[in-house]
């Protein structure tokens, strides 16, 4: 969280477009296409991503009211994935590994078996646990171009790019001073030569 509440510590984004007139009710509908859907235990992927309110992460029913504040974009970035702590499905998989030998009078599985009845097994415990959940919040200033994303987490970031831009059509640019710069305004040469800035002191070495 963070936006409306939580810690405040952000991650800033870009967005380098200016937006075509009736770009809210287009995104609006883009968002209800990648809304958060929940995890099914019969599916074989382990996390999924999708949106949801900013102030509920249970809401997925996404209007222009919860979604628009002014100039400000507001969304929660939901992911849930599937926990299974290792000594849990360790015992699951020898409790059926021993029934599935036993059952076809077998002393040891196959490479295939073994990964097929890891599935199994996989799936049976899915069906006894919940998903961890995270929600973010997202507040893009839709004037400015600036995304503020409450989470410095990288594997969030690349999440967040794959969505965003499969949602929006639009590329997360990640802050930095050669970002800043050319957003600026800064002439071309100037921008151009930031790479080979080395860090200066503004004070004297203790000795």
């Amino acid at each position: 969280m963070g936006a409306l509440r939580g810690s405040i510590t952000y991650s800033k984004f870009h967005v380098a477009t200016e937006l075509s007139k009736g770009f809210r009710d287009r995104f609006i509908e883009k968002m209800r296409l990648r809304a958060f859907r929940p995890l099914d235990p019969k599916e074989e992927i382990d996390h999924r991503a999708g949106w949801c309110s900013i102030t509920d992460p249970f809401d997925l029913e996404l209007t222009s009211q919860k979604v628009f504040f002014n100039d400000y974009l507001n969304v929660g970035f939901r992911v849930d994935r599937w926990r299974i702590p290792s000594p849990l499905f360790k015992a699951a998989f020898r409790a059926a590994e021993r029934d599935w030998l036993a059952k076809q009078g077998l002393e040891k599985l196959g490479r295939a078996q073994k990964k097929n009845l890891e599935k199994i097994v996989m799936a049976q415990l899915r069906k006894k646990v919940v998903p961890a959940m995270r929600a973010t919040d997202l507040s893009w200033n839709l004037n400015t171009g600036v995304v503020r994303f409450f989470s410095k987490s990288a594997k969030s970031h690349e999440l967040l790019g794959e969505l965003f831009e499969k949602t929006f059509e639009l590329e997360l640019v990640p802050d930095g001073a050669y970002v800043t710069a050319e957003r600026r305004g800064l002439p071309e040469g100037l921008v151009g030569s930031l790479p080979e800035l080395e860090p200066a002191l503004f004070h004297t070495e203790r000795r």
